[in-house]
């Protein structure tokens, strides 16, 4: 489908850079696509191999992610912000053939690949090596490149990429993705009344929400405006030069694009939509940022990795949804065609009613094949429901609202935090004895970690929070940081089975 669509939208503009104002046509990154796909073909690379990509947004980055598809391989890919540890247990896991990274990067991915992952993993750098593969290599002419054509699966149900997301409570795993669910959900959002005309994000291709929006691109014969990073001062001069119809933002982003002084005589006509993923956000920021933006659709989000995608929001073309926008600020409207979603109680499991908390539970065909080389049995309940992990309630018109997390994991600016890896930490300091990290709600960010922990006898009143929260950061990446601090208590309750009851001791902490 990419390589028909991209055939048939050949003159018109695929991409632009913001930084430069260099413009891409469709005929010309499909050029580039088949060659990079014919010179990873030559070098080995079979549709049983996995390929993976750790970079920024760049006019090529989308290159190899096409490719992989054309050759039938699979694509995994990173980001360049990932500790060393979290980007050696991710390689670990897929052990890819062939790794396409920036030159910022290239220093973790060598010391990741001397951990033992795989001798035989090739490095293909975008930009100057003396060291590794020259990505330009790739883009030399083939002889073989007019009559290219690429591998048709044997299975719409086959792995096409490989997502990485929390589970619930460990660290990140492979989340294998069809074909079926991938284009599935990307014609699903290009179907609910948005404006895809010009579309601006900021994630990287780790996100499934940045693999989405390039697929809609890449069908629907749109353009994509590419920056490397988010920066709220050049993300305002995008929109007032380049004009999107549609933005993707974390509510970090969207407020600190909020806090930024826009451009003199800035006009938002042709911005459309906005949506906010990621995190749950304040409702009195929504109303600040709907006030700034008066002629844009500001509303929530929903999605999940393991469902390919937005679970639910609010759908242009569906007027009751779109009438009520007004009057739900935190909602993030109606489910999406080709999902049943019921709310469940957390301890008895039986369905609830509209303004009831409890368990968001999805039965669809959008979803995971499961985790990659891992065990997926507790990811669908007993009647073959997919666990979400999250609290919700829905209203009397089924529009959505997200309030908390059944699963351990927290959410740091869009980030997994996982509380295991925290928690591992404190458990080396020789003061304590007992350790638990819950996440305190922020305006912004989403969680802030927090850490409850009961110290040794004898180190009693000999380390202060302080200290805790000291040793832990010299020791963790920046996002695992203790910012909601340290609670030094003599008591954490636990179910009969010594189960820890997190939620009971958040409730404990925010309560008092």
């Amino acid at each position: 489908m990419y390589f028909t669509q991209m055939q048939k939208h050949e003159n018109k503009i695929v991409q632009i850079d913001v930084l430069t104002g260099e413009e891409d046509t469709f005929s010309s990154l499909l050029q580039r696509c088949i060659r990079t796909a014919i010179t990873m073909r030559s070098k080995g690379i079979s549709p049983n191999d996995i390929v993976t990509l750790c970079t920024f947004n760049h006019l090529n980055s989308i290159v190899p992610f096409i490719s992989t598809f054309f050759i039938g391989a699979k694509v995994a890919s990173l980001d360049p912000t990932l500790s060393l540890a979290d980007t050696i247990h991710l390689l670990k896991q897929v052990t890819p053939k062939m790794i396409f990274v920036i030159p910022e990067a290239v220093e973790m991915i060598e010391k990741a690949v001397l951990e033992g992952i795989s001798s035989d993993i090739e490095i293909v750098v975008f930009g100057e090596t003396q060291k590794h593969t020259k990505f330009s290599d790739f883009l030399e002419p083939k002889t073989e490149e007019d009559n290219f054509q690429p591998v048709t699966p044997n299975s719409l149900q086959d792995t096409a990429l490989i997502l990485f997301s929390s589970g619930t409570s460990g660290l990140p795993k492979g989340i294998c993705t069809s074909h079926y669910a991938f284009l599935s959900q990307t014609i699903n959002i290009m179907r609910v009344g948005l404006d895809f005309n010009t579309i601006l994000a900021f994630a990287s291709l780790y996100w499934i929400t940045a693999a989405i929006l390039w697929s809609a691109t890449l069908l629907g014969g749109t353009t994509r405006l590419v920056l490397p990073k988010f920066d709220p001062s050049v993300a305002w001069e995008a929109i007032n030069k380049f004009k999107p119809t549609y933005m993707l933002l974390a509510p970090s982003q969207m407020l600190a694009l909020h806090l930024q002084n826009k451009p003199e005589h800035f006009k938002t006509d042709s911005l459309k939509d906005i949506f906010i993923t990621g995190v749950p956000i304040m409702k009195e920021h929504i109303l600040e940022i709907r006030k700034a933006l008066t002629n844009t659709r500001v509303t929530v989000a929903y999605g999940q990795s393991e469902t390919v995608g937005i679970v639910s929001c609010f759908k242009p073309n569906n007027p009751k949804e779109i009438n009520g926008i007004p009057y739900k600020p935190t909602s993030s409207g109606g489910g999406m065609p080709g999902m049943t979603l019921k709310v469940v109680h957390l301890e008895t499991e039986e369905p609830l009613g509209p303004y009831q908390e409890g368990e968001l539970r999805i039965k669809t065909k959008l979803q995971m094949n499961g985790y990659y080389n891992r065990d997926t049995s507790d990811a669908w309940d007993f009647d073959g429901w997919l666990k979400t992990g999250d609290i919700v309630y829905y209203d009397e018109e089924k529009c959505f609202y997200v309030v908390d997390r059944v699963k351990e994991m927290l959410k740091f600016q869009s980030w997994h935090v996982p509380p295991a890896v925290i928690e591992n930490v404190l458990l080396t300091h020789p003061s304590i004895k007992t350790a638990v990290v819950i996440g305190i709600p922020h305006d912004i960010d989403g969680d802030h970690p927090l850490a409850v922990v009961i110290l040794k006898e004898e180190h009693r009143g000999k380390v202060t929070p302080q200290d805790i929260a000291k040793y832990v950061e010299e020791r963790v990446h920046d996002r695992q940081k203790l910012r909601g601090g340290v609670k030094i208590v003599d008591f954490i309750p636990t179910t009969p089975t010594g189960k820890i009851k997190r939620r009971e001791i958040k409730k404990m902490i925010l309560n008092k």
